[in-house]
C-alpha cells in the first residue's frame, strides 16, 4: 500500500502532456511500482537507523542496546531488562554533560539513579551532637549473623560491602581501609537525613537495620560497581549497604 502511494505521488510529478502519461497496468507503471518498493525499503531503513541512534523510543531493540554497550565499553548482560539497559545507555551518552563537580556525592548519586539504581550516596560525615565525625559501619548498624531472618538477605550480604578498585567484589574483600575512614563514603537506602552540606544526621539506634540496605538486581551487580568506580575519586572507598536479589 505504501508503494502504491509513492506511485501515485510520482504520477503527479510528471508533465501533463500525453507523452508522459502512464496508464494502469502499463510497463511504465510497473517500472515505477518496482522503484516504489525500493524507495519504501530505503525509507524504512532510514527510520530504523534513526530509531537505533538513541534509546528514546519503543523501536530501540535489545540488539541496538547490545551494540551501544559494546561501543561505550559498558557491561553487557541480556538478563537485564531492556528498559534498564536503555536508562544506562542514556546516562552514558549524556555523561559528563556540563557538570563541573563530577566527583561530588550529589553527582554520583544522580548518575546512579539516572541509570535506574534506587540508591543514595552519603558522605562519611555525621553530626555527632554538634561536631562532625566519621563512622565505621558498626557505628551505623549491627550486622551480627542471625539478626535477620535467614532468607531475607542473601547469605554473606549482612555486612557492608567494599567497592574500591575492582568490579569483582571478591578482589576488594580484603582491602584494608585502616583506622581512618575519612576517605570512605556509603551507598545504601536510608542512613539518615542529609543537610545542604552533606552532613548526615542519623537516628540511632535504628528501628530496623534492614532499612540501611538498598536493593539492586544481581544481574546488574557488575554494572553497578563499574559505574561507581568510574565516577568516584580514586583514593576513596565506597561502602555498600546493598542487597542483591
Amino acid at each position: 500500500m505504501f508503494a502504491a502511494n509513492i506511485v501515485k505521488l510520482t504520477r503527479q510529478l510528471y508533465p501533463l502532456g500525453r507523452a508522459f502519461k502512464f496508464f494502469n497496468k502499463s510497463y511504465l507503471e510497473a517500472v515505477h511500482t518496482a522503484l516504489g518498493e525500493v524507495e519504501v525499503k530505503t525509507y524504512r531503513d532510514a527510520i530504523s537507523l534513526l530509531d537505533s541512534l538513541l534509546p528514546d523510543n519503543d523501536n530501540f531493540t535489545a540488539g541496538d542496546a547490545t551494540d551501544w554497550e559494546r561501543r561505550l565499553g559498558m557491561i553487557n548482560n541480556v538478563s537485564v531488562s531492556l528498559n534498564d539497559r536503555k536508562l544506562a545507555i542514556k546516562r552514558k551518552l549524556a555523561f559528563p554533560g556540563d557538570t563541573k563537580y563530577r566527583q561530588h556525592w550529589l553527582f554520583l548519586e544522580s548518575q546512579l539513579q539516572a541509570a535506574g539504581f534506587d540508591v543514595y550516596v552519603y558522605e562519611n560525615r555525621f553530626d555527632d551532637g554538634g561536631s562532625i565525625v566519621t563512622k565505621i559501619p558498626d557505628n551505623i548498624g549491627s550486622f551480627q549473623h542471625g539478626e535477620f531472618e535467614h532468607g531475607e538477605f542473601e547469605h554473606g550480604e549482612f555486612d557492608v560491602i567494599k567497592c574500591v578498585n575492582h568490579i569483582s567484589e571478591d578482589l576488594d574483600l580484603n582491602w584494608n581501609i585502616g583506622s581512618n575512614y575519612r576517605s570512605t563514603f556509603y551507598i545504601g537506602a536510608s542512613l539518615g537525613t542529609k543537610d545542604q552540606y552533606g552532613v548526615v544526621s542519623a537516628a540511632l539506634p535504628l528501628a530496623d537495620v534492614s532499612d540501611l540496605f538498598a536493593t539492586v538486581s544481581i544481574d546488574r551487580k557488575e554494572e553497578f560497581r563499574q559505574l561507581i568506580l568510574r565516577i568516584k575519586p580514586a583514593q576513596t572507598a565506597a561502602l555498600l549497604f546493598i542487597n542483591y536479589v
